[in-house]
């Protein structure tokens, strides 16, 4: 028997049956980003089709809402601590970039849920480092970079990157390599991956991982009439200037377009000067809401017409998703994973032209405004809802029996060891 094999082998039984009491864990709500939102909805969609579920989340972290599931607070603070010389410092920093590596935080969930008397049927994860074939029970974990190669993941810094320094490039290089590893080693590691995209599902099953497409999912609001009183135009994000979000660039757009009377736009999110200073040169109404909880942002979303999106580097755009399950004709990039969502719904432009964001943007402002949003909001309802995500979720791990789990390739033990799979020349 081969090293993999046996490593496959060795792979817990997976106790599938719908009747089970042990709880799927769901991990890890550390932040407040779009990867905190897909926990918070994984679990919660898993709960509102009958299964036991628990939501592992960070000790001081704040959740979106009250929650209907079980929480489990964990503190995962800690790591290893750096030497405080020069070049030890340095050469351990880029060692901990570079690592592909778990990072040991599944170990340390499953240890306190085992204090406590639990075992999990399952860990449903939203990021690689989590994935840990150390821990002896069945583990799913979403994908969400397009596109995989290491190039791609290289190619994404300019964006990344606001302080142009060397240091803070350097960094950022090794840490995008480190990602590309962390990510592979746990797409190949894991009993099954959930690409959030098909032309992530698609890339990734031509590279021979088993894994299943997972649309992340959220509540979809019942379909209400607008107040007859203008048009509402809105962008959100937790940080208006923040260059990524690229709610500042939009706002230049804006400033050549002639809108009809009646359009207002709302701003969601802490704003700086330079969105204040560009709101200013734009040529209607412009309302600052401020940074808003996630239930309080969507109660606005539930009173606007147009979801304006600018981004071109999230991986997903949940904040996109709740717009179009709220009701909103969303205006998109024209890349992935935007194009994909909006799927003919709303309208997309070139994410490298002002003057095509500002076309489409007037063309949704003059159309049948209710026919929009009501197919927004029917896509949503379809693809991106809690049902939809739940039974895609329960669909995978339902999929993967132990002989599944006995015969998967390219499972090593050691986790981490890649070279000796042909890992960098494959990837």
């Amino acid at each position: 028997m081969s090293t993999a094999e046996a490593s496959n082998s060795q792979r817990p039984a997976i106790p599938w049956s719908s009747a089970s009491s042990a709880p799927l864990a769901v991990a890890l709500l550390y932040n407040q980003n779009g990867m905190a939102s897909w926990c918070w909805e994984a679990a919660h969609a898993l709960q509102e089709l009958g299964r036991n579920v628990l939501l592992i989340a960070a000790l001081d972290v704040p959740l979106p809402g009250t929650p209907e599931v079980e929480v489990v607070r964990i503190d995962v603070a800690g790591g290893c601590a750096l030497r405080r010389i020069g070049i030890g410092k340095t050469l351990s920093a880029a060692a901990n970039l570079l690592a592909a590596g778990p990072d040991g935080l599944l170990r340390r969930i499953h240890a306190d849920l085992a204090a406590r008397g639990v075992q999990p049927a399952g860990y449903i994860l939203n990021q690689s480092t989590l994935v840990d074939r150390s821990v002896a029970c069945p583990q799913f974990v979403a994908a969400w970079a397009y596109p995989v190669d290491l190039l791609a993941y290289l190619r994404k810094i300019p964006l990344m990157v606001t302080d142009k320094g060397l240091k803070s490039i350097m960094r950022t290089v090794l840490s995008s390599t480190g990602w590309w590893r962390r990510d592979w080693r746990a797409y190949r590691a894991a009993d099954r991956t959930l690409p959030v995209t098909r032309v992530l599902l698609q890339s990734l099953r031509r590279r021979s991982v088993c894994c299943d497409l997972v649309y992340p999912g959220t509540c979809v609001s019942p379909v209400s009439d607008r107040a007859s009183d203008g048009i509402r135009l809105l962008m959100a994000a937790a940080s208006l200037g923040d260059s990524r979000k690229r709610v500042v660039w939009m706002l230049e757009a804006m400033k050549e377009m002639r809108p009809p009377s009646g359009v207002v736009l709302q701003l969601a999110g802490e704003p700086d000067d330079a969105v204040r200073r560009a709101a200013a040169g734009i040529r209607l109404p412009v309302e600052f809401l401020g940074h808003l909880k996630r239930q309080e942002l969507q109660f606005v979303m539930q009173n606007a017409d147009i979801f304006c999106f600018g981004s071109i580097l999230d991986d997903w755009g949940y904040v996109l998703v709740e717009a179009m399950a709220n009701g909103l004709a969303p205006v998109a990039p024209a890349i992935s994973p935007f194009d994909e969502i909006l799927d003919g719904v709303g309208s997309c432009y070139n994410q490298h032209s002002p003057g095509d964001f500002v076309r489409v943007l007037c063309s949704v402002i003059s159309s049948d405004l209710f026919h929009e949003r009501r197919q927004a909001r029917d896509r949503a309802q379809a693809c991106f809802s809690r049902q939809a995500f739940g039974r895609s979720i329960l669909a995978s791990i339902e999929s993967v029996t132990p002989a599944d789990a006995a015969t998967t390739s390219g499972v090593k033990s050691g986790v981490g060891r890649l070279a000796d799979e042909g890992f960098d020349s494959k990837y």
